[in-house]
């Protein structure tokens, strides 16, 4: 091999033509053949001078007959001859000033030159003469190329053989292909009949085939078809028996009716198809994917059949449609468009409810036909006469009824916007947020579902811009600013968008099954449905061309579950937060609910320091003059008390107890007037008819009460307050409740601090011998004094004290946002109503958890009663301290209720040390989200147990 080889790119193209240097060395040239002598020279004639092989006066290549004598005779007569001649030579003169630059040459494809066979017109044997039904095909003598007919023979053969009476009968294809497209239509037909016991078609006559298939694989076909026909008939029957009358889901209305346009729909394209010439297995797979979107619609409508709200039609339509859609990819489209029509009314329904569109007269009785997630009941207003006036519309709500898409938060949303939406209507009919005229030239956004991540974006910009066009006219109002609102070009316009289909109510009836015309009823009246979305869909889609039907591509965006959702929430929020803002305005500004809050604080949590007061030396103190009612003694009511603890007579008369409690709350409350309260002073009776009343009792709880030195002996007086009815959102009946536990405690705890005292009055007695160390009343003294008013300072400052206080800063925040009209701090403060409302029952449920009242420590609080009881039953003993003869006879059963009371003492202090975490948490500290963490609920024990026992004393 050369060097200059080594370095040179084997991939240039300059030595491309070059040889290789591995090339083998070139054969050698072969040796010539020998020519052989003996071949006959080569036949003169017309190969002798072949350049001029078709001259016209030499060539003979017409005179070769080429196809024999079997060739037909195409020989023209002298006179045809003649005259095409003479036409032919008429053209020649024409043109040849034309063509005289060509030579002439004879046509030797002419007519003329073939020879004509006039007698033999055999057949070509060509793909053209197969048409021709006068052909027949000579019999073959093989068994695989007779066709049908051998097929049956062979059949009929072997029924023979195993002793069948016979293969089958045949019928005619035609009327059997016929029969075939009723049935999957679920019509019937002379081979197929509908069994109303089973439920299902059958074959009226089980021996029935046709030509060349045997009866098993007629069966074996026509399986699913007849699966296909009865599943039309469960679709039927369930259109008709849906009507839509008022109680049913509405949802199932528009179900039925989505349902008869797909029926509609496919017997009319099947019914165009089996007028075409079909075979066997084009029948076969047009209704096998027929019959899947026909089974898909059939377990829909069975699923749904036994549903009692919209929600759990929904919910189960949602669920089926999300699960055949990835299945069966062809029809997501009209899965998602029957799902759509079914969830129209309740779109329709929430949009109403929450004000984006003007009030149904429909929409109480939807509430009370049991199918919507809105409860309503009336309520008589006892302030009234019984009359329709007074009657009130409660709306409850059933979250069971709501569909599985909507979490439980955005649930409640919906129904708490559209209960504060009522409630503003009531108050305030000019609000903006509550007129219809204000409402439509906003131009709400519809609810409806966007299937791609850009639809959800557009609808988050629709709701963006119809909340700030409303927060204008709602900050107008609150100003006070009644002039000409600004109108809609003044403001900017919105988006337009398409408004959603109107739902279809109608519904059809069916003929019967058994008519001449094979007409279901669906076809009769097609003005309605050949104009509809499904039908265009089913009629121009995919579904039924098998042969160009091909892979859909599914939209970009978010699973069918998730984008109801984020469809649904932007809209939903944005339309909560004006209606929430607006009836918090309305609350604080207009009906003064804060004022009514410190009301209760003030009286019911004996947060009034004068009242307190007051209440504690009408109950308690010994030193007041007695209102008990005594022959030839006027009561003057000045002074009067009912002296609990030194009386032997109880409970006090009604007469007495209205002596006694008479104006102490009108005088307490005058007495420390806050601001804005001057509009309650003109009236005889306090806010809510704030009064003393008798509580309700069981006839146990009432035996205990007329134990004077019982602790349950004050158990029959409460606090009575009947909020007006728009303050009701806030302060509810179970609030009141729970106001009404707290005071109930709150009194026995007053009623111990008033014994404790008098117990430090006995101490200081000249009869007392208080400085004897080894004085036992003494000891007791000491200790239940310490106890108790350590109890007390804990309950009042910290039990009731820290959480109201935590609550007052809440809403002074929220007024605060609400004098500068920020919205958004305002709802961020208070979330909404229903938040609002929960977080004051929270602050009440920390109060009860704290002192003890909660089912948790229900342990605790028995055993603080249990603590009280041993102290009042030690008090009229340490009155009789320093009487002669007295000490010396209760001094044993003193040690004996001094040494209970340690063992209690000791008890609730180790119960205190034991709690952990998980014990002193309340679960209510989480259901508003603003009461705090729950933290702050395991220290509020730590201070009671560093107050009552800091060296361990117990």
């Amino acid at each position: 091999m050369d060097l200059e080889h080594e370095n040179t790119d084997p991939f240039t193209i300059d030595d491309l033509w070059r040889p290789s240097g591995f090339a083998l060395q070139s054969l050698q040239p072969l040796e010539p053949l020998p020519w052989d002598d003996k071949l006959p020279d080569v036949a003169q004639g017309v190969f002798e001078s072949p350049l001029n092989l078709f001259d016209k006066n030499d060539s003979a290549v017409y005179q070769l007959d080429v196809f024999g004598s079997n060739f037909p005779d195409y020989s023209i007569s002298a006179n045809e001859t003649a005259t095409e001649i003479s036409s032919a030579s008429q053209a020649e003169a024409n043109d040849v000033e034309t063509h005289n630059e060509f030579e002439e040459f004879e046509n030797i494809w002419s007519i003329e030159n073939i020879a004509e066979d006039a007698g033999n017109k055999t057949q070509l044997r060509s793909w053209d003469g197969f048409p021709e039904h006068r052909f027949r095909e000579p019999p073959s003598a093989y068994l695989s190329e007779s066709g049908a007919h051998g097929f049956d023979a062979a059949l009929a053969y072997q029924a023979t053989l195993t002793g069948l009476e016979n293969s089958g009968r045949l019928v005619r294809p035609d009327v059997f292909f016929r029969s075939l497209f009723r049935l999957g239509l679920g019509w019937n037909s002379i081979f197929f009949r509908y069994s109303e016991q089973k439920k299902t078609f059958e074959k009226e006559l089980r021996d029935t085939r046709i030509s060349g298939i045997s009866l098993t694989a007629i069966d074996g076909l026509i399986k699913g078809i007849i699966q296909c026909g009865t599943n039309f008939q469960r679709i039927r029957r369930f259109i008709r028996s849906n009507p839509a009358v008022s109680n049913q889901p509405s949802a199932l209305c528009s179900l039925a009716s989505a349902m008869s346009v797909l029926v509609y729909s496919l017997e009319k394209e099947l019914a165009s198809r089996a007028k075409q010439e079909n075979s066997l297995l084009q029948i076969g797979a047009l209704f096998r994917r027929c019959g899947d979107l026909v089974g898909t619609l059939a377990d829909i409508v069975g699923a749904v059949q036994k549903a009692k709200s919209d929600g759990q039609v929904i919910s189960i339509i949602l669920a089926k449609c999300e699960h055949l859609a990835q299945r069966f990819s062809w029809m997501e489209d009209i899965l998602l468009e029957v799902m759509f029509r079914v969830i129209a009314p309740w779109f329709a329904l929430v949009e109403t409810w929450v004000g984006l569109r003007g009030e149904a007269p429909t929409l109480t009785e939807l509430s009370r036909n049991g199918t919507s997630f809105i409860g309503a009941e009336y309520s008589q207003d006892s302030n009234k006469l019984k009359t329709a006036e007074s009657r009130m519309i409660e709306y409850l709500f059933r979250p069971d009824m709501m569909p599985s898409f909507i979490p439980s938060e955005q649930a409640e949303m919906i129904f708490e916007s559209g209960k504060s939406l009522r409630l503003l209507k009531q108050s305030h009919p000019r609000h903006p947020i509550a007129r219809d005229d204000v409402l439509s030239s906003s131009l709400p956004p519809k609810l409806h579902c966007a299937m791609t991540w850009a639809d959800i974006e557009r609808i988050q910009n629709r709701a963006s811009e119809y909340e700030s066009r409303l927060r204008v006219e709602i900050l107008r109002y609150n100003r006070g600013d009644l002039s000409k609102r600004p109108s809609v070009a003044e403001i900017g316009p919105l988006e337009s968008h398409t408004e959603e289909a109107a739902t279809i109510t109608e519904t059809f009836e069916l003929f019967d099954i058994d008519d001449e015309k094979h007409a279901t009823g669906l076809l009769e009246d097609n003005s309605s449905r050949e104009s509809d979305k499904l039908h265009e869909m089913l009629a121009k889609g995919e579904c039924l061309d098998v042969e160009n039907a091909h892979s859909n591509e599914s939209a970009f965006g978010p699973p069918l579950t998730s984008a109801f959702y984020l469809s649904l929430a932007p809209i939903i929020s944005s339309q909560a937060r004006l209606i929430e803002f607006s009836c918090l305005h309305m609350l604080f500004k207009e009906h003064k609910i804060r004022y009514h809050l410190t009301l209760q604080w003030r009286f019911q949590l004996l947060g009034d320091g004068s009242f307190a007061s007051r209440l504690s030396h009408s109950l308690f103190d010994p030193e007041m003059e007695s209102g008990e009612r005594k022959s030839g003694v006027t009561r003057s009511g000045v002074h009067t008390g009912l002296r609990l603890g030194s009386r032997d007579t109880w409970p006090p008369a009604s007469s007495e107890l209205r002596l006694v409690l008479m104006g102490l709350l009108t005088e307490s409350y005058e007495s420390s007037r806050i601001p804005g309260s001057a509009r309650f002073g003109r009236e005889k009776e306090l806010p809510g008819g704030l009064s003393f009343a008798i509580r309700e009792l069981t006839g146990e709880e009432l035996i205990k009460c007329k134990d004077p030195n019982a602790i349950e002996a004050l158990d029959f007086l409460r606090l009575q307050y009947k909020p007006p009815a728009v303050l009701e959102t806030i302060i509810t009946s179970r609030s009141l409740h729970k106001y009404d536990r707290i005071f109930k405690h709150l009194l026995r705890l007053v009623r111990m601090v008033s014994v404790v005292h008098g117990l430090i009055r006995d101490s200081t007695a000249r009869s007392s011998l208080s400085g004897d160390t080894r004085n036992v009343f003494q000891k007791f003294r000491v200790d239940a004094q310490h106890f108790v008013l350590t109890v007390s300072d804990y309950c009042f400052n910290i039990g009731v004290g820290t959480a109201w206080q935590r609550f007052e800063t809440t809403l002074s925040r929220i007024e605060r946002c609400l004098n500068r009209g920020d919205i958004d701090g305002t709802i961020e403060t208070a979330h909404s109503l229903h938040r609002l409302r929960d977080y004051h029952e929270d602050i009440l449920d920390q109060i009860l958890f704290a002192l003890f009242q909660s089912k948790r420590h229900a342990q605790a609080g028995k055993l603080l009663d249990d603590i009280f009881a041993t102290i009042l039953a030690f008090a009229p003993l340490s009155r009789m301290d320093g009487v002669s003869g007295v000490r010396h006879q209760s001094e044993k059963t003193v040690f004996q209720l001094h040494l209970t009371f340690r063992k209690q003492v000791h008890a609730f202090v180790s119960y205190l040390r034991s709690l952990d975490g998980g014990k002193a948490s309340s679960r209510s500290y989480a259901r508003s989200g603003l009461a705090g963490s729950s933290a702050d609920a395991v220290t509020v024990f730590e201070h009671l147990l560093l107050r009552l026992d800091m060296k361990a004393y117990y």
